[in-house]
């Protein structure tokens, strides 16, 4: 005799119990790549405002003669507060109730990804909308003078306080002359030695050169390919001139020298963002390191935590509108700090 088949109901406490195992379990995968945190420092603070400090001056040894002199971290700063981002999502309690309910389907693994990314996002905001640097904000006694540069500018000094130790620009276009060559309208040989040679180039306060490598390459989903066929293959053919240099005789492959350099495929970078930037696919970046790791940061962001917040059959939700849900909060800020290690490269012409 066959047996019958009972439905029962499902308990909302056990599926919103089964939404957070699902949320959390995603979220433990870290399957995205997060960049901004290499971009940058990141500071876990639930403080109301950080305030960062950025000194003026450059390490550097010099003979003891007993005047020893001491260098100070905030000669500048940079300060942020952090903002709650949030996402959920809500059902009629009588629907997750009924036997038939499936479940939340895709949409923790969903929120979990995007909170994943979410100091992308930031990141590639503040890169976008491209902002005033606090490090040129001049604070004195009564009063302030406003910063007038961007995080990318044309002109930006050395050392704060002697224009004499010259400037740099990490905003380029398609067209412009850097390093003795035209900026190109691709990804190619051309722009990796150009940005190679422009951040061993970039000095400290102290004029002398800062150390750093170009380390990464940061482009849209537009310019994956093309970044890929450059820095993924085993070797790059070079065409071969006659004695004139006027027209191309032969090629050669070479080893690719190039290969290995990191690679950073940003989907962040294009598409509208939280604080207003608006992406552009031309757009792609040159990030630098040292050695040690240590680097002059683009950008500082600030993590104060998370949250998750439940409606269940207790709360009000359900009481006015017979409806439970789940609810994350997100607590973070991001701020452009230090233009030395970034270069911008509109591809554009």
């Amino acid at each position: 005799m066959i047996s019958p088949y009972h439905l029962q109901s499902r308990d909302v406490a056990a599926a919103l119990t089964d939404f957070s195992v699902a949320f959390d379990s995603a979220l433990a995968l870290g399957e995205v790549e997060q960049w901004a945190s290499s971009l940058g420092y990141v500071v876990s603070s639930n403080a109301i405002r950080t305030t960062f400090p950025i000194p003026v001056s450059a390490a550097g040894y010099r003979a003891r003669r007993g005047d020893d002199v001491m260098r100070r971290l905030y000669e500048r700063s940079l300060s942020m507060s952090p903002v709650e981002w949030q996402d959920g999502v809500e059902e009629l309690a009588r629907l997750v109730r009924a036997p038939d309910f499936m479940g939340w389907g895709s949409a923790p693994a969903d929120m979990a990804f995007e909170a994943l990314r979410f100091d992308n996002v930031l990141a590639a905001d503040v890169l976008q909308r491209n902002p005033l640097l606090d490090f040129y904000r001049e604070e004195f006694p009564g009063g302030s003078v406003a910063s007038t540069i961007h995080l990318f500018a044309a002109t930006h000094p050395f050392n704060v306080l002697d224009a004499s130790v010259g400037t740099f620009a990490n905003d380029w276009s398609a067209g412009d002359t850097v390093e003795g060559e035209t900026v190109p309208a691709e990804v190619n040989r051309v722009l990796i030695k150009q940005l190679r040679q422009h951040f061993r180039s970039v000095n400290g306060p102290n004029g002398r050169p800062l150390g750093l490598r170009l380390a990464a390459l940061m482009v849209t989903a537009d310019h994956e390919e093309e970044a890929r066929d450059l820095l993924e293959r085993a070797g790059i053919a070079v065409a071969q001139t006659n004695v004139a240099g006027t027209q191309n005789v032969g090629g050669v492959v070479l080893e690719n020298r190039y290969k290995g350099l990191r690679l950073i495929v940003a989907d962040e970078l294009t598409g509208s963002l939280p604080g207003g930037g608006t992406g552009d696919v031309d757009t792609i970046y040159g990030i630098a390191s040292k050695a040690a790791g240590l680097t002059p940061p683009p950008i500082v962001l600030q993590d104060a935590g998370s949250e998750e917040i439940v409606y269940d059959e207790s709360s009000e939700k359900y009481k006015n509108e017979g409806k439970i849900g789940v609810k994350r909060v997100l607590t973070r800020a991001c701020a452009a700090a230090l233009p030395h290690a970034i270069v911008r490269v509109n591809l554009s012409p």
